[in-house]
């Protein structure tokens, strides 16, 4: 079928030289490679299944089109379930400047240059992008595309308009510098929705995909304003979300971003709250990224947010385990960017569809980023998500709900957390951590004037178990469950949960026990905090990767593993000269050193036998104190004292 004429071929000759051998090799090899063939044979047998049920329905239901175009949106049938089409349709209804992705640009106030210059970002969408449009230039060259459309288009098949507005929302490079996108330097491999899982896998296997943008999924009604699903699939963490997450799982480094959808206006009957409930299929998967669709008003002059409202049509959430869909939002309203109709076409759209290409593009650049920070290194797809969800602009009502996510994406938020990480004294903490069976992990930070402590901790989770045909099941696809908790003294902050099923979705700070996201914001914070990272029963596999982001600090005052915490004693203490300590492990240490309240450190010292397990804090002011202790093995042990 590959009947590519000799422009398509000279123009997939260049293949996307992104993403260098070094970096390909460190994603590749962090793959379960074994997995992830046998991912992408189970779903070349499903999808030719489906494709035959869909042919036989075809032949002998004649009065359904396989695919069609209505009011600018494309409609294809995805599957055939109890005697019924089910269409997928796309997701239709300045976003650089909305989410500050702009700064980050060449020319932008942070003066990272970031453009996406050799990475690489795959779109599946509903046809092929015109990659001969002028946006799609190499700036170096302007006789090459930097678009690439592996799929088996044969030479003829038109430009779809949909697609090549999204590849553009991602990477125009500025010709028109209104349609200018996210990552205008980017290479982009452009494929349409059939075999989306299958090539995904692919891709991630062969050239290291870091990102793919899926602005297409199953509407709740169809163009009738007839049910287009059954009831049950609203909400449901079904078989595709069990398959996507397994992948998530293979794949660490691998983050899927779709788009929420633009059922926000539909109703229907059966859903678990009144007006909500429209996320549908892999939507409700857990390790992606689910975006909403909002309509941020930005002053154009200082590039300054004066509101951010959601677009009506975007579809809410939740998931019907109460966990928090969408994850975060998008500037998908009003979006200018080329269109398929000619090399030089443009036009404006809005849904969730421009929103997720805007986060898409974004995220990319934070990947980019973080390789120019730790070379040969990428963020884990828990870590990036983290990112996002953390830093975002908190929209509509306080904390997360299942109409914004966790809010607004904001994209140099996100790049300077990464910068104050590497600082000589960070004041952001960006840590890839393991916790192990009944592990618990610890570690202090100070705040020495009062600002916004936050902490959010996030994991691609074991697949949980679908429940498909089961109506609003509150059953939780939560496998390996981890808590934060951030404690002063004896108070103890939780992370945001959903109130669910309240008519109303606010959240609230309490025990979560269906995210694998959980965030802490604590206001007008100051003084010395302990960060503790544990989990409730049984972790399958023993042990769970997780990703740790911390703003808002001052110092940090080291990690504290509790599989030492008992390993020395301190007595007296409170104590008003002399503190000793007792050794009741096998450990061997190799400095001691004392902090204040504000976390400056106040005392030195080399570890030896002379000074015979005691410390004298004569010359040190009546407060309290945090004693590190800091092992061979580069394990800390924390104390707290009290000198009167």
């Amino acid at each position: 079928m590959k009947k590519y004429t000799i422009l398509l071929i000279f123009l997939l000759s260049i293949s996307s030289n992104s993403q260098n051998l070094l970096s390909k090799n460190f994603i590749r090899n962090n793959l379960n490679i074994n997995n992830i063939i046998s991912y992408i044979k189970d779903n070349k047998e499903r999808l030719k299944a489906d494709s035959i049920s869909i042919e036989k329905f075809l032949v002998t239901n004649q009065n359904f089109k396989k695919k069609y175009v209505e009011k600018n949106t494309t409609y294809e049938v995805y599957k055939i379930l109890n005697n019924r089409p089910i269409y997928r349709s796309t997701d239709n209804s300045s976003a650089s400047l909305a989410t500050r992705t702009s700064r980050l640009n060449t020319g932008g106030i942070t003066g990272l240059n970031l453009d996406g210059d050799n990475m690489l970002i795959g779109v599946w969408d509903g046809g092929k992008a015109r990659i001969t449009h002028e946006e799609f230039k190499d700036p170096d060259n302007l006789t090459i595309s930097r678009i690439t459309t592996p799929d088996n288009f044969v030479s003829i098949s038109p430009s779809n308009d949909h697609s090549t507005h999204v590849v553009g929302t991602i990477g125009s490079r500025g010709f028109n510098p209104t349609a200018k996108g996210m990552a205008p330097k980017c290479n982009i491999v452009s494929y349409d929705w059939n075999s989306d899982t299958v090539e995904v896998a692919n891709e991630v296997l062969n050239n290291g995909l870091l990102i793919s943008n899926h602005s297409y999924g199953v509407p709740v009604l169809n163009e009738n304003g007839n049910l287009n699903v059954p009831v049950w699939i609203m909400g449901n963490y079904n078989n595709e979300c069990v398959s996507w997450d397994q992948f998530a799982q293979d794949s660490p480094y691998y983050l899927m971003i779709t788009s929420a959808g633009n059922s926000g206006m539909d109703s229907y009957t059966g859903g678990s709250v009144n007006g909500y409930d429209k996320l549908t299929y892999e939507k409700n998967a857990k390790n992606n990224l689910v975006i909403a669709n909002s309509n941020p008003t930005v002053n154009l002059s200082t590039g300054e947010l004066s509101s951010i409202i959601i677009n009506p049509s975007s579809s809410q959430g939740p998931s019907d385990d109460g966990r928090i869909k969408p994850d975060i939002s998008g500037d998908g309203t009003n979006l200018y960017s080329p269109i398929g109709t000619s090399d030089n076409s443009y036009d404006t759209y809005s849904g969730t569809s421009m929103a997720s290409p805007n986060v898409a593009g974004s995220l990319l650049l934070l990947q980019e980023y973080y390789n120019r920070l730790h070379p040969g290194t990428y963020m884990r797809s828990s870590t990036l998500k983290a990112l996002a969800c953390h830093s975002a602009l908190d929209a509509g009502l306080t904390g997360p709900d299942p109409i914004f996510g966790y809010g607004l994406l904001d994209s140099q938020v996100a790049a300077n957390i990464l910068t104050n990480s590497t600082l000589s004294t960070p004041t952001s903490i960006v840590n890839e951590l393991t916790l192990n069976q009944n592990q618990i992990y610890e570690r202090y930070v100070t705040l020495t004037s009062p600002k916004k402590l936050i902490a959010t901790i996030c994991w691609t989770d074991v697949p949980g178990i679908a429940q498909d045909n089961n109506h609003n099941s509150t059953n939780k696809a939560l496998v390996n469950d981890l808590d934060i908790r951030i404690i002063k003294d004896t108070e103890e902050f939780f992370p945001w949960k959903l109130n669910f099923p309240s008519i109303f979705m606010s959240s609230s700070q309490q025990d979560n026990d269906v995210d694998n996201v959980e965030k802490i914001e604590i206001e007008d914070a100051i003084g010395t905090y302990k960060i503790r990272i544990s989990h409730k029963g049984n972790l399958v596999g023993s042990f769970q990767n997780y990703s740790l982001i911390v703003s808002g600090i001052d110092q940090t005052l080291g990690t504290v593993n509790n599989n030492f915490d008992k390993s020395i004693f301190v007595y007296p203490n409170p104590t008003s000269s002399i503190l000793n300590f007792n050794i009741t492990e096998n450990i061997e240490l190799l400095s001691i050193s004392i902090s204040d309240i504000s976390g400056k450190n106040v005392m030195q010292m080399p570890y030896s036998d002379s000074i015979q397990n005691k410390i004298n804090l004569e010359n040190l002011q009546a407060g309290v104190y945090f004693v590190k202790f800091t092992t061979k093995d580069n394990v800390s042990i924390v104390k707290k004292i009290v000198k009167e």
